[in-house]
């Protein structure tokens, strides 16, 4: 896609830099949960995932039922390749994994899988009081919630790695404003990119993971990210956020099988 055919948000401070803030511009799916129960099918958080019977509920290491986190139903989200068009995408967290604030890629300790349209005609699983047992008590998400989404395009987010490649780091001390704001001010005020989302660009508390690292830059794409929101009782540690991170180029042939979640909260 060309990028003048891109409509973003540029602050009025910042018009001097639409054309660089455009170059950037990724798409991004913004998700707003609402509280309504979901359909199985649905898109959602927490609650009850749609399984069949020939998949099975995933198990973490100790061999527990992991929590189901959020599920993404691509049809209701209208994104670009490299994502899909169409299918369900779910994420689970072991029942320790809530407590741990560190990244880590362990298979063990979160699971993500994915079910191709053609799959989801199939006998469906409807009984689930095989997680009686689970602990939820510490869970970040207290009740489930159907998610809605608006779809845009978002420049290089405050805290990404790769906002060097569009502006020099010496200009973030630059004052560009007549009551000496910094082009660092207007960007954070901006473009922070704390929100609940697919795709776009992440939002880091500290620093990202990814900024020393050329092994860890090949998980360029945000595939999920949810943020602490007490309004919408969802509370990761202190006021922390979660991030799942993939390939594009595993995205593009639906392969999940390397995931990079990264946590990360206040100190």
């Amino acid at each position: 896609m060309n990028h003048y055919e891109k409509n973003i948000y540029v602050p009025k401070e910042l018009i001097h830099f639409q054309t660089r803030l455009t170059q950037s511009a990724e798409q991004v799916a913004i998700l707003n949960p609402v509280f309504q129960p979901a359909f199985l099918q649905e898109s959602k958080f927490a609650g009850l995932p749609f399984l069949t019977h020939e998949l099975e509920h995933p198990k973490d290491a100790q061999n527990q039922y992991m929590l189901f986190l959020a599920q993404i139903n691509f049809e209701e989200f209208q994104l670009e390749q490299p994502f899909p068009a169409d299918g369900i995408l779910q994420f689970y967290i072991s029942q320790q994994c809530y407590k741990q604030v560190n990244y880590h890629a362990q298979s063990g300790h979160f699971k993500v899988q994915y079910f191709p349209k053609k799959t989801l005609n199939k006998n469906y699983l409807q009984d689930f009081t095989y997680l009686k047992d689970a602990n939820l008590t510490h869970f970040p998400i207290q009740q489930e919630m159907k998610l809605r989404a608006t779809t845009q395009f978002e420049p290089v987010s405050a805290t990404d790695y790769r906002l060097n490649d569009y502006f020099n780091p010496e200009i973030m001390t630059t004052s560009i404003t007549l009551d000496d704001r910094s082009f660092e001010d207007i960007y954070l005020e901006s473009y922070l990119a704390a929100e609940h989302k697919i795709g776009g660009y992440p939002y880091f508390i500290h620093e990202d993971f990814r900024k020393q690292s050329f092994h860890l830059q090949y998980y360029d794409t945000l595939l999920l990210q949810i943020v602490s929101n007490d309004a919408q009782n969802i509370m990761w540690g202190n006021s922390g956020i979660i991030s799942f991170f993939i390939n594009s180029e595993k995205l593009a042939n639906r392969d999940f099988s390397d995931i990079y979640l990264h946590m990360d909260e206040y100190e």
